[in-house]
């Protein structure tokens, strides 16, 4: 009995890059072609069985932005030079670089000060830790009241929560009963960042999907949307994967 899956390593040129990925052949699969970025970082294509070459390359090339998108923030991730937590390190906050300044007590606290990152810290306890607690409780209340802002600005429905925490994929996310979640290192980003995100999920309360009337609503009421995307892309190579 002939196996129900071949696979094959092939590979695309998408705007001049050479792009490798492993086709699976499944007679399992009917009708759609899919893929997916493994954890290795590698590219994985499945499609139906009898799935001719030119509509596989079709299919990728109907994809290119997104996929080229992912694959460089890969890459920007693998060269990534890892925080140390030291004295006099720099670390973003509202779309500034500030330095750490370590002091060690016999409690834990963060502050921002005269432009510095102050972490009171005990001896041998985690810095990491004490400045991630400080992130997310500076995104939160930022978050609130900003989102508070603009949704009576606007006139938005009434928000129901507002959540943080860390995401490796997207910057927010708001879901229909609409409650927004936004990524804790968003706070990191410009503040003009921050405010196209918020606005980006706002208009979800109206337009779950992104349609034409979404598209209308964000730039009504952002016009510079783009520019500011645009600018926050560059920061997802450092926080999104």
């Amino acid at each position: 009995m002939s196996s129900s899956r071949v696979k094959s390593k092939e590979s695309i040129i998408l705007k001049d890059k050479v792009i490798d990925f492993l086709l699976v052949r499944s007679k399992k699969r009917k009708i759609s072609l899919s893929m997916r970025i493994k954890n290795d970082g590698h590219l994985q294509v499945s499609v139906p069985f009898a799935t001719k070459e030119k509509d596989i390359h079709h299919f990728l090339n109907s994809k290119k932005d997104w996929l080229l998108a992912k694959l460089q923030q890969r890459e920007n991730k693998s060269r990534r030079i890892p925080l140390t937590y030291h004295d006099g390190e720099l670390h973003w906050f509202k779309g500034e670089k500030v330095p750490l300044k370590l002091v060690i007590t016999s409690y834990s606290r963060v502050e921002m000060l005269d432009d510095c990152l102050l972490v009171y810290n005990r001896r041998h306890a985690s810095v990491k830790n004490a400045l991630e607690k400080w992130y997310k409780k500076q995104a939160l209340n930022y978050f609130k009241q900003r989102t508070d802002y603009f949704a009576e600005l606007y006139n938005f429905p009434k928000v129901q929560e507002i959540k943080i925490r860390a995401m490796k994929a997207r910057w927010g996310s708001c879901s229909s009963n609409r409650v927004i979640t936004y990524n804790t290192h968003l706070i990191k980003t410009p503040i003009a960042c921050i405010d196209y995100v918020i606005l980006h999920e706002l208009c979800h309360l109206i337009h779950q999907n992104h349609q034409r009337g979404f598209h209308q609503l964000q730039l009504k009421i952002n016009p510079d949307w783009k520019q500011q995307k645009h600018r926050l892309d560059e920061f997802g190579r450092h926080y999104l994967l």
